[in-house]
């Protein structure tokens, strides 16, 4: 099955009297969206658009979509505001309920933002992966990137299926052995092959987080884990090291229970959302 993302053009703040556009996605971060997903799903709309860089070759080139929400009337201030801010919800609602595509809405930053009609607030369990996942910056083309990404494709697959295997792991069980769990050691060799063949390829990478908000509703919670018992067992927070075999501190896990403002339309998915940042330093 594929996988898709649907993400915001930018990050935008709402304001008593209209919005703050504090800036558009970098180059860097749909290099992440690109390499990390197979379809990447950026709304814009007719009323303020907000353009991305190399936004034409991208598109061109198969990586990118860029559906338009169009809005009819007039609208004014808070309208504004309200629609820019929708854009992406929109959307969102119908892809999530694709069969045939493992869909998720992505933000950056630390919360998610969505608008009244599609907020829901609820108890989830957040993992947060710190400064794991390789993406090429510089001087890189996007067809340069596809080539990589096409050739990479099992280390990029066994990546994801390996963070499934976690976040089910975490879900079907209160566990205090977490760190022990085969999950751990083969999301760690996952995370250092696919470092060590970016790094081989492109002369400078950079880091991104990855959040995913996981629904305590969903299908992945066994039997005998009540959600209640998952709440109260993460409510402080467990932080677990990933390493090499060798040792060598790649990353950490971070569970935690929480109540959080969460997508509605995507009650009845096990991965409700994902939050990244990117980290600034660059290897050489």
């Amino acid at each position: 099955m594929d996988r898709g993302v649907i993400a915001s053009p930018g990050i935008i703040h709402r304001l008593p009297k209209g919005f703050q556009m504090e800036r558009s996605l970098s180059i860097d971060e749909l290099r992440y969206y690109i390499l990390y997903w197979d379809k990447v799903v950026i709304p814009g709309n007719n009323l303020v658009y907000i353009g991305l860089p190399e936004e034409e070759k991208l598109i061109e080139s198969g990586a990118l979509e860029r559906p338009r929400v169009g809005f009819n009337g007039r609208f004014e201030g808070d309208q504004v505001t309200n629609a820019i801010l929708s854009c992406q919800s929109l959307v969102a609602k119908d892809l999530v309920k694709d069969k045939t595509t493992d869909w998720v809405v992505h933000q950056l930053g630390g919360e998610c933002l969505f608008p009244n009609g599609f907020n829901q607030r609820r108890n989830i369990i957040r993992v947060d992966l710190a400064s794991s996942l390789p993406v090429p910056t510089g001087n890189v083309d996007i067809y340069e990137l596809l080539e990589f990404k096409e050739k990479r494709k099992d280390e990029l697959s066994s990546l994801h299926a390996h963070l499934d295997d976690l976040y089910e792991q975490v879900l079907s069980s209160v566990d205090q052995d977490l760190a022990s769990k085969r999950a751990i050691s083969d999301l760690a060799k996952s995370i250092g092959d696919l470092d060590s063949v970016t790094k081989e390829r492109f002369n400078k990478t950079g880091k991104f987080d990855l959040s995913a908000e996981l629904n305590l509703s969903g299908k992945d919670i066994s039997v005998g884990a009540a959600s209640g018992a998952i709440i109260d067992f993460f409510a402080s927070g467990m932080t677990l090291p990933i390493a090499t075999i060798a040792g060598a501190l790649i990353s950490t896990i971070k569970v935690q229970s929480k109540a959080t403002n969460t997508f509605q339309p995507a009650n009845n998915n096990s991965k409700l959302a994902f939050l990244s940042n990117a980290k600034r330093e660059q290897l050489v």
